[in-house]
């Protein structure tokens, strides 16, 4: 969905402000970490052996596919941690009477009115059994997930606690309950029910953060055992 310049705030309109939401500071500090142990850390390995080595002189790399594996898969994994991080930390939401908008670097502009919505899910706790997820604990106060639904049932936004904080999630609730859209408030909901009741509410890596976590795993490991094995220590 293209964005519209005058979609929320029109111009001449001030007597409905846009608030705008952004990441809060934990969620910044934490990203870095996080994009830098992915980049870094968990390829330690190839970094000093690439490094320690000197590969960079050698007449194979780039010439032999397999011996520059261990290099390309270092590239792609410092580049898909960059594409991530920057839509994280360069996210910014704004709402208003009208609508909403989501901008970022490394995503697609998503912008909607509140005519084009056709209900919003507020769920306050989200039972995922034991999984990476319960890790970050939300506040009592906070909703585990604000859904914005078009008509056809497919996710327009959703507005985290953690990614935009509590306020974002009581206007986007305040605006969407002025604009007179469906509000449908659930206490808990186990995952998959959340799924059978609305399948796109959630994302891939909401449904399966457990998958998720195995397969990075797996991929760092083989990463890891294939540089050993190609260009030893």
């Amino acid at each position: 969905m293209s964005s519209s310049p005058d979609l929320v705030h029109p111009a001449g309109d001030d007597s409905l402000p846009t608030r705008t939401f952004g990441p809060p500071v934990g969620v910044v500090l934490g990203t870095l970490g996080a994009g830098f142990v992915f980049a870094v850390v968990l390829e330690f390995l190839v970094i000093i052996s690439f490094v320690g080595q000197r590969l960079w002189r050698d007449p194979a790399l780039m010439h032999d596919i397999v011996f520059t594996l261990p290099l390309l898969l270092w590239v792609l994994v410092a580049a898909a941690t960059a594409v991530v991080c920057l839509r994280i930390l360069t996210a910014w939401l704004q709402i208003d009477a009208h609508g909403f908008v989501l901008r970022s670097l490394a995503r697609r502009t998503r912008a909607a009115r509140w005519d084009e919505v056709g209900r919003v899910i507020a769920v306050r706790d989200i039972d995922r059994g034991a999984s990476a997820a319960e890790l970050l604990e939300a506040s009592e106060t906070t909703y585990d997930g604000v859904y914005v639904m078009d008509r056809e049932g497919r996710r327009m936004l959703a507005v985290s606690s953690r990614f935009f904080g509590p306020r974002a999630q009581e206007m986007a609730l305040q605006r969407a309950r002025e604009a007179g859209v469906r509000i449908d408030h659930v206490d808990v909901i186990t995952a998959a029910d959340l799924r059978s009741q609305a399948p796109q509410a959630m994302s891939v890596v909401d449904r399966h953060p457990n998958l998720l976590l195995l397969l990075l795993a797996v991929f760092y490991t083989a990463h890891n055992v294939l540089t050993f094995a190609v260009w030893g220590l």
